[in-house]
């Protein structure tokens, strides 16, 4: 069986990976614009994220039922808490660079997220989760070469 798309197939759409994307556009502008009236970048982060546990809290209540009784093991908590842990460090992080740096290149360099997460799939992740190859190498490899054209070339 091929994996090519012919006309009757219908083309799947990642929307919630295009709505991401949207929304991560948007959001160091808005950022940027808050900076300049606040102290410091972590009373940023700080607001953000306060904003972010009520309203998961919210989402996390509403559809209480689907999860209701199905436990989780506990390698989830400590995957989740290390994750937690460097998602905390990383927007830390980005908020501080959009305080100091053009938004364009902060974006642009925060692209290179991209190949290092190729990288450690393949020390991390089984192939069945991701499968890396030539083509993902390729679209990788564009975005360093974005990242570093809006970086040095702006």
């Amino acid at each position: 069986m091929h994996n090519t798309t012919t006309l009757n197939q219908k083309v799947q759409i990642p929307w919630a990976g295009l709505i991401t994307a949207f929304l991560w556009a948007i959001s160091p502008i808005f950022i940027r614009l808050g900076l300049d009236e606040l102290p410091s970048p972590l009373w940023g982060v700080a607001i953000g994220l306060t904003v972010n546990v009520f309203a998961y809290g919210i989402l996390l209540w509403v559809r209480r039922s689907q999860w209701r009784g199905k436990p989780f093991g506990g390698n989830a908590l400590w995957w989740q808490l290390a994750a937690a842990v460097f998602v905390g460090l990383a927007t830390w992080a980005r908020w501080i660079a959009l305080d100091t740096v053009p938004v364009a290149v902060v974006t642009a360099l925060s692209r290179l997220s991209v190949p290092l997460v190729i990288v450690l799939s393949l020390f991390m992740l089984d192939q069945k989760h991701e499968r890396v190859n030539w083509k993902v190498w390729m679209g990788g490899g564009l975005i360093v070469a974005g990242a570093l054209v809006l970086t040095f070339f702006r």
